[in-house]
């Protein structure tokens, strides 16, 4: 079944335009100078004079406004085509390139769909702080988006698949909300623990990957 799941990912990936990295996109094309980074991009946004815009209104009109109008990014479309590719096949290592087994039996942890979530979720963490420090604030806002789209697509894809070898619908909005709770929650925590020092983040841990249980501390 496991091996079924990952076929389906990697099908799911070649279907989207920002899949799968190959040799011929290593050449770096020409692109417009960048001198923004993300941490001065999230400070500008900061300084921001708050809108008197209830929070709730400004939501759908960001979300209306995502889809019907595309926002220019001034990436030159060689580079972007290759952002598109690098997330593509950054998420599918995240989600299948681990051994998975292994460390439900070393973190004492069981085989659930929640489990590959979570585990998934902190190798997407750790990719995307990583790439924060190397790209500029419009190469890591396409990079991020397009490995974000792609969880997505594939948790969906998961649960359907899953449910209906257990004969029940498994994906229902419901319950993609909780998959989005839990992963805004544990990309939240895990920041703060990262910002904090390792107490904090052992604390995060164990709050997202352990759910509070009992658990043998050596790992």
């Amino acid at each position: 079944m496991n091996r079924f799941i990952t076929a389906r990912t990697f099908t799911i990936a070649k279907r989207c335009d920002h899949l799968l990295f190959s040799q011929r996109h290593l050449i770096v094309p020409s692109q417009k100078s960048f001198n923004k980074s993300v941490d001065e991009y999230v400070e500008n946004q900061l300084q921001k004079e708050p809108s008197k815009i209830p929070i709730r209104l400004q939501t759908a009109y960001a979300a209306i406004r995502k889809k019907f109008k595309r926002e220019p990014d001034n990436i030159d479309p060689e580079l972007r085509n290759l952002l598109d590719k690098a997330a593509g096949q950054l998420y599918y290592d995240c989600a299948n390139k681990y051994p998975y087994l292994a460390l439900c039996k070393s973190f004492g942890l069981e085989d659930y769909m929640s489990t590959w979530f979570k585990l998934t979720l902190i190798h997407v963490w750790m990719i995307l702080l990583r790439i924060h420090v190397t790209l500029d604030a419009a190469a890591y806002n396409r990079i991020r988006d397009g490995i974000l789209n792609t969880l997505w697509l594939d948790v969906d894809k998961r649960l359907e698949l899953l449910g209906a070898q257990l004969n029940q619908k498994l994906n229902t909005t419901a319950d993609m909300r909780k998959m989005n709770g839990l992963y805004i929650q544990t990309l939240l925590e895990f920041d703060e623990g990262f910002l904090q020092d390792d107490t904090f983040l052992a604390a995060a841990v164990w709050r997202n990957l352990y759910l509070q249980r009992s658990f043998d501390p050596i790992h």
